[in-house]
């Protein structure tokens, strides 16, 4: 399908402006039909609702431009202070970094070191590849054809997280870099980071982990005595991690973060404005908003260790509620989950999907491993999870009965 919108009569551009309630209603009819994470309905969304100080901070500096520290060179102060927080989350207190829209620009950026520094030393090389297992994210394919490097996926196991032999199997002279996720976006799956980074260092590459879903999970669950494995800079191979604060950060959108070993086998790229005084680009944007660099800072200052501390414990607790009663009901885990993504098996994931979605609830189905995928969410209660259950034991009472 293609995704651009296409114009259409009622489109054409004002003659004349409108006054503001007017816009405000037509506005108001635009979205109707959305969703609200307060209600209660949306179970596919890896993102929540944001919280409250910090969106009103996005609103109150939404005029400020990254594209100008001369102007604004607050938000540049705070983006150095947020990047040496996430460093610091992360297990290494000195990193290079930039803040990102999300985690495809994140990975793109990453990509796109490792690929640079690459031809520079292996020009005879054809067509650079790039290594990772068949749960990376699927902006991973957009990456491929935007930076012309061939994507090689890794078988994974039974728990949908990469199987090391294979990734050691497959590295090749072509290898530019080695991926793998701490916390896939389909599954919540935590690859076992350190065997990858043994395998990379055999090889001389680096691995990049994108740790988009993960990165403000697993610090404190670990912390809490969950049983997770250890996927930042403490393991001396990672090269480079992928975090999203709009995600498990609870800061709003656009918020994610590239973060680079000092020293390390990458480095950040630099393009030089043509403006005396105006500070180097190292994004692939120009204009960013400094409003949503503001808003991570104040959701970090505003959190805390203990804060995401007792949200990641709420969370987990949730999900483990939710697989308990999920097993009284007789349904069937696709995979014991890492985190906060729980798996479903249903014999028709597509139509339990629509029956869901009959009843006013959005989920989400893995196409590749055809479960009911469900996120635990700060935006979801007890009740919401209860009515989700509800609604999937008709749709088997109505298969049954059929």
């Amino acid at each position: 399908m293609n995704s651009f919108q296409y114009t259409t009569p009622d489109s054409a551009f004002p003659l004349q402006g409108m006054p503001d309630a007017d816009v405000a209603r037509e506005i108001e009819a635009l979205c109707s039909a959305d969703h609200r994470y307060s209600d209660g309905s949306v179970f596919n969304s890896i993102c929540s609702e944001p919280l409250p100080f910090a969106s009103a901070i996005y609103a109150k500096y939404a005029d400020s431009n990254m594209g100008d520290n001369r102007v604004f060179p607050g938000p540049h102060q705070a983006e150095r202070l947020v990047l040496g927080m996430l460093g610091s989350l992360l297990g290494l207190s000195s990193v290079q970094g930039v803040l990102t829209s999300g985690g495809t620009e994140a990975n793109l950026l990453a990509c796109a070191a490792a690929l640079r520094e690459f031809r520079g030393t292996r020009r005879r090389v054809r067509r650079a590849q790039i290594l990772a297992p068949e749960s990376v994210h699927f902006s991973f394919d957009k990456l491929a054809a935007l930076l012309d490097f061939e994507l090689i996926r890794t078988p994974v196991d039974s728990q949908f997280r990469a199987d090391i032999a294979e990734l050691r199997r497959k590295v090749s002279p072509r290898t530019a870099l080695i991926v793998v996720t701490a916390g896939t976006s389909e599954c919540g799956a935590v690859d076992d980071v350190e065997g990858a980074a043994e395998v990379a260092a055999r090889a001389g590459v680096p691995l990049h982990v994108d740790a988009a879903t993960g990165g403000f999970l697993i610090p404190f669950a670990r912390d809490l005595g969950y049983p997770l494995p250890r996927f930042d800079f403490s393991i001396p191979g990672v090269s480079s991690i992928t975090i999203d604060p709009h995600k498990y950060g609870f800061a709003p959108p656009p918020a994610g973060a590239l973060l680079i070993r000092e020293g390390g086998p990458l480095q950040t790229f630099e393009f030089e404005s043509h403006y005396l005084g105006t500070h180097n680009h190292k994004t692939l944007l120009g204009t960013r908003p400094g409003a949503a660099v503001l808003a991570v800072y104040a959701a970090l200052k505003h959190m805390g260790w203990s804060g995401y501390r007792k949200a990641v414990g709420e969370l987990f607790a949730r999900r483990d509620e939710l697989i308990q009663a999920a097993r009284e009901r007789s349904l069937e885990l696709a995979y014991d989950p890492d985190l906060t993504i729980v798996g479903i098996r249903e014999s028709n994931p597509e139509a339990a999907l629509a029956h869901l979605e009959s009843r006013g609830l959005v989920g989400s189905v893995s196409k590749r491993h055809r479960f009911l995928r469900i996120v635990v969410q700060r935006h979801l209660v007890q009740r919401d999870y209860d009515r989700l259950l509800s609604c999937l034991s008709e749709y088997r009472r109505e298969v049954q009965a059929a």
